[in-house]
């Protein structure tokens, strides 16, 4: 089971068996987290780089060398796309970070550190740079135990703090998604705003069984449905944990428009975790939902008729 955490301060003092470095092609130094990677990890890292990677490293891929002076036992470097340049594949980006457990996993590696690559001046959105970091993340399968992001900005840290909080609202929907696949098509979703506008908020309904449903406030953090729902929970796992709180909620596989809107949601909500609303406090609903609260992007309202394909 890995945990994925976030801490502020300088990545050169993490005492982790892997630091993670956001590299250049070259292989040979830079600024920023390379620069600063270097330098504290003294000359044999750079001597390392020049025997391991005498061609560089390819955007996307990963590779390890001696940490030197480091407090870790290993660097692995991950080359980023450069935004600013144009490399705006997001698939790249992933690459990055499956790429570096990967190879930790082939270090033998039980903790890792990693910077927000591509972030600092390859000029990726941060929000989105976050998000990838997190779903990337979550959905690779390693064995390493403990996975840190860290941030020397205090603001990079808090808000890579509360995209790790708004993760457990974005599971929830994702595991609402894996139970229509399953043929759950009755179970229905009402995302809105708390009057305060501080915390979203949804209520998850059984359509055969209006009175019978479960709800969630992000101020209840990760608790949900009797449990405990976080950015490396799986959406299957959430799913079992509706079930459980919606024992009558049978797959009768009735209503395939609303599952294939749901999923078209989901598609708009997962890029940067800007959440659905439904309703709130003078919200007008009548040109769809929106997505990411005062974003002013919608997204069309489900149909009014769920079994209308049937």
């Amino acid at each position: 089971m890995t945990t994925l955490t976030t801490t502020r301060g300088d990545i050169t003092t993490e005492h982790v068996d892997v630091v993670v470095n956001a590299a250049n092609n070259a292989m040979r130094g830079g600024g920023g987290v390379d620069g600063a990677i270097h330098r504290a990890g003294g000359p044999d890292i750079l001597r390392d780089c020049i025997t391991r990677f005498p061609d560089g490293l390819a955007t996307g891929d990963a590779g390890w060398t001696t940490a030197g002076r480091l407090p870790a036992r290993w660097v692995v470097h991950t080359v980023g796309p450069n935004h600013g340049a144009g490399q705006r594949d997001r698939g790249l980006l992933e690459s990055c970070y499956r790429r570096s457990l990967e190879v930790a996993d082939e270090l033998g590696a039980r903790s890792v550190a990693f910077p927000l690559i591509s972030a600092g001046v390859y000029a990726w959105p941060r929000r989105q740079a976050v998000t990838v970091a997190i779903d990337t993340i979550a959905t690779t399968p390693t064995k390493v135990e403990e996975v840190r992001l860290v941030a020397y900005d205090a603001g990079v840290h808090q808000e890579i703090a509360s995209s790790l909080t708004m993760a457990t609202s974005v599971r929830i929907l994702q595991g609402v998604r894996a139970l229509h696949r399953r043929g759950y098509h009755g179970l229905r979703v009402n995302p809105g705003v708390a009057p305060s506008g501080l915390f979203w908020r949804v209520v998850l309904t059984d359509a055969a069984d209006p009175g019978s449903s479960v709800r969630y406030t992000s101020a209840d953090e990760a608790k949900f449905a009797g449990g405990v729902v976080d950015a490396m929970t799986t959406p299957h796992e959430v799913a079992e944990q509706i079930l459980r709180a919606l024992p009558r909620l049978r797959p009768a596989n009735d209503a395939p428009a609303y599952a294939a809107w749901f999923a078209g949601l989901l598609a708009a909500v997962e890029p940067e975790h800007a959440l659905p609303v439904s309703s709130a406090d003078y919200f007008d609903d009548t040109d769809g939902w929106e997505i990411g609260w005062n974003s002013g992007l919608r997204y069309p309202a489900p149909p009014l008729d769920a079994d209308s394909s049937q």
